[in-house]
């Protein structure tokens, strides 16, 4: 008889996240990968949360550190934890502000290891089936997330990854020296953690089972298919208070922002393919 697959459920709640996870638990424990034993590894600074005394929760100290830092050194947490996750089957990260709209079990999520699979990635939806000329990939040549225009296949969102706990450690070790490495240049990439993991994507596809949007749906883009969605962070959280203030645009700044987004891609492609640049 197969053995139950044992699952580490990875969330990070610090600061002003930490009101997520009064709901995230219940339905997280009801809805992800019910079929699996899980335990929820909380990564938190609050010196008391709900169902802290459950079994399968497990409370660890974790400092709240300012953005964008809280979520680029994610991984710095997750490897502070190493020696007791490597007991683990899987290893999951899911963002705080995740709901599950349905059971998703193993069957459906995790990788695929008769086909060389060890970890699991989702497609980030406003820019799944775009040309990848348009996705928002760092494109910096000095950072190590760079992704060249002529490279690149999917986008795939930060905020739900995971696979074999070998697998998944490694790839924190690799994404946190890259990280640090981009630090000590001073460079933060565009989209911190997903940028970088958008770039190990993009260099071994083959070792990612890659799904659709519908693990990873934002709220205010319902497809009525979705079976994990991303609640809207504003609707709980001053987001001001977190990131700061929105800086605001003119009609000048808006119309030129627009072409680069819209045009210049195809221009920067041409050079890159010319160039044949590759990651």
């Amino acid at each position: 008889m197969n053995r139950t697959p044992r699952v580490a459920v990875l969330y990070l709640c610090t600061g002003a996240y930490r009101v997520f996870w009064h709901d995230f638990y219940p339905n997280f424990r009801a809805h992800f990968l019910p079929d699996c034993e899980r335990t929820f590894f909380v990564f938190t600074d609050a010196p008391d949360l709900a169902y802290m005394d459950r079994p399968d929760v497990r409370r660890i100290e974790q400092e709240a550190l300012p953005w964008p830092y809280s979520t680029m050194q994610r991984f710095d947490a997750f490897l502070g934890q190493a020696e007791t996750l490597a007991g683990y089957d899987y290893l999951f990260f899911a963002n705080a502000n995740l709901r599950c709209l349905r059971d998703v079990t193993a069957a459906e999520l995790l990788p695929d290891a008769e086909k060389g699979q060890t970890l699991t990635v989702v497609c980030h939806l406003p820019y799944y089936g775009k040309n990848p000329i348009f996705h928002p990939y760092e494109r910096r040549r000095k950072s190590r997330a760079c992704i060249p225009y002529n490279c690149g296949t999917w986008y795939v969102a930060g905020g739900l990854n995971g696979g074999q706990s070998a697998a998944y450690l490694e790839l924190c070790r690799e994404l946190k020296a890259r990280t640090d490495e981009d630090l000590r240049r001073g460079v933060i990439a565009r989209f911190h953690d997903e940028s970088q993991l958008n770039r190990l994507v993009a260099e071994q596809p083959g070792r990612f089972r890659i799904l659709g949007p519908e693990y990873c749906t934002p709220e205010e883009t319902p497809t009525g298919h979705e079976a994990i969605r991303i609640l809207q962070k504003s609707h709980y959280i001053d987001m001001r208070s977190v990131r700061g203030p929105v800086r605001r645009q003119n009609c000048l700044q808006r119309k030129w922002g627009a072409f680069c987004e819209n045009w210049l891609p195809y221009l920067w492609w041409a050079r890159d393919a010319l160039l044949r640049r590759s990651v």
